[in-house]
């Protein structure tokens, strides 16, 4: 019986799936393509649904490649999106990228602000306009509608996540790239939801990036066709993980 882990990774411009053995050599691999829409200066937005439809058809793509269930898989996926979601569970936004730079002047307030610095400090987050955080503070301003009937802030990550598992939950990795999270503490930072005017409970859970649930909901391990039990693993962001590909993980060694 073959033993294989299988790594996705949500990006930009694509979904990419691969297949390892115990040797380390890859024996499947996928990938399916998307496009970004910039529908006015400074937008840069995504179809969390089309994403959800690449991340299905890179893994479908792999398993089938092979005569056996996965031992794992793991998840990646690019920092700074963000997808608002209302009470029916909808996404009332597109997805909003890292690449999204409409908050550039929310971004120069908050430097300018007395919070800046306890932010910076408490969240390792750099406050500029990839920075959920000034998303979700743009939103609060511009567009109060969705503001109001936002029950959660999340990443394209937890989208997909909660498509798999019928929870909200982030890796402490994604969570850390918010502008939203303690890294000291490993919670939400309460100053960054003072600002913003979110309440905990309009984020997600925040879990490690080793956590692993063994419960997929019936629709989608049927569209899978894997076993509901196959464990996966919510994973890190991708520059994290690059490091790790790259060996980079100690000090004076560039990925």
């Amino acid at each position: 019986m073959q033993h294989y882990a299988i790594g996705i990774d949500i990006g930009t411009g694509s979904t990419k799936a691969v297949a390892i053995n115990e040797s380390g050599e890859v024996i499947a691999a996928s990938q399916f393509h998307y496009s970004t829409n910039n529908p006015q200066h400074g937008y840069s937005e995504q179809d969390p649904e089309v994403i959800w439809k690449a991340f299905v058809n890179s893994l479908q793509l792999v398993i089938g490649k092979i005569v056996t269930a996965p031992s794992v898989i793991s998840l990646s996926s690019c920092m700074h999106s963000l997808i608002v979601i209302d009470n029916n569970l909808k996404a009332i936004t597109n997805l909003i990228t890292w690449a999204d730079t409409r908050s550039e002047k929310i971004a120069d307030e908050i430097r300018r602000s007395s919070e800046a610095e306890k932010i910076y400090k408490a969240t390792g987050t750099p406050i500029h306009s990839m920075s959920p955080l000034c998303k979700i503070i743009w939103l609060k301003k511009n567009e109060p509608g969705i503001f109001k009937n936002a029950y959660k802030f999340i990443s394209i990550k937890e989208f997909l996540w909660h498509k798999l598992f019928n929870d909200w939950q982030v890796d402490h990795s994604i969570a850390s790239a918010t502008g939203l999270f303690n890294i000291e503490k490993l919670k939400w930072n309460n100053a960054s939801l003072k600002l913003s005017g979110l309440t905990e409970d309009q984020l997600s859970q925040i879990v490690p990036i080793n956590f692993i649930r063994k419960d997929l909901v019936s629709s989608s391990a049927f569209l899978l066709n894997i076993s509901a039990d196959i464990p996966f693993c919510i994973g890190a962001s991708d520059g994290c993980l690059a490091n790790i590909g790259s060996y980079a993980t100690e000090p004076g060694i560039a990925a």
